[in-house]
Order: structure tokens, then sequence, then C-alpha cells
């Protein structure tokens, strides 16, 4: 793959590996996420009362009501896109009691919604096959040492001795 691609071999194997696991800092790599939900604080019956007796006139907090009543809970962000409202009109429906934010911790899983089947097994290639063998061998023999995966075509006659 690197010389098809021309590129290093550490890319090559990084491409193998989750999403988020290839930094050496495990301070960046993925971790639960604080997202801020926003939900209705007073009963549903009550707001769409007090949407049709005219007590809340402004259309944003109406329109921003009727959709967390549809949507039991949403992202603060997502409410402001969706809804087509700010958050100034938020902050009034939250004095005014009407709403409420609650900051909850996110699980950022990338694997957590992929449904990954099991395939049949691939058949190895004559060189992954060689590699395969002198692997299990060692295993069996319980020869616990290093085996090279990649030879180069460079390598000079004593190094072919020593890894082949």
């Amino acid at each position: 793959m690197s010389n098809k691609y021309f590129c290093n071999i550490s890319d090559c194997i990084k491409l193998m590996l989750a999403p988020g696991t290839t930094s050496k800092n495990i301070e960046n790599r993925i971790k639960d996420k604080e997202l801020k939900f926003v939900y209705l604080k007073k009963d549903e019956e009550e707001v769409k009362d007090e949407i049709e007796r005219g007590t809340i006139k402004s259309e944003k907090q109406i329109r921003t009501l009727e959709f967390l009543i549809e949507n039991d809970e949403v992202i603060l962000s997502e409410l402001v896109e969706f809804a087509d409202t700010s958050t100034s009109v938020i902050k009034t429906l939250i004095k005014n009691g009407y709403v409420e934010i609650i900051q909850k911790e996110v699980s950022r899983n990338p694997f957590k919604n992929k449904n990954i089947a099991k395939t049949e097994n691939l058949n190895l290639t004559k060189e992954q096959q060689k590699a395969m063998n002198k692997i299990e061998g060692a295993i069996n023999d319980k020869v616990f040492k290093e085996i090279l995966l990649y030879r180069s075509n460079r390598l000079t006659e004593k190094q072919k001795s020593i890894y082949s």
C-alpha cells in the first residue's frame, strides 16, 4: 500500500486503527461531550392553553414552545436552528418559567450506531500466508521474539538471510 500510494508505512497502519486512537496524547482522543438540552418546564397542556389565550404573544416564543412540545428534549443549538429562534428568546422563556436548560454528557463513540456485519474470511496472498505461517509457528513453538512483517526489496543479502 505504501509503495502503491507513495506514503509512509505508519500512515498505512493508522488507516487500520479506529478513529480517535491515533493520537499519542490521551487528552486529545475522543472524549464525551457536554451539551445543553432544552426542556419544557411547564405541562404541555398548560403551555398550549396560554398560547391559545394569548398570554404568550411573541411569534418566536410560540414557535419555540411548539417545537419543544413536538420534540421532548432538544439540543440548544438545534432548537435555535430548526425553530428559527434565538438564545435571547430562550432566555426570556427561562425567565418566565416555561423552559429549562440541562447540561448532559453525551457519549461520542464513533462505532455506537454503526452496524458492522461479519463477512467471510479473505484469502491471504502468498506473502501474507508466509508471514502467518511464521507467526503461527513461533506461537506454537512458544518462541517469543520479534518477527519482521515488512520486507523491503532494498534489503542487503545479509538482512535477507536474517529475516527469511
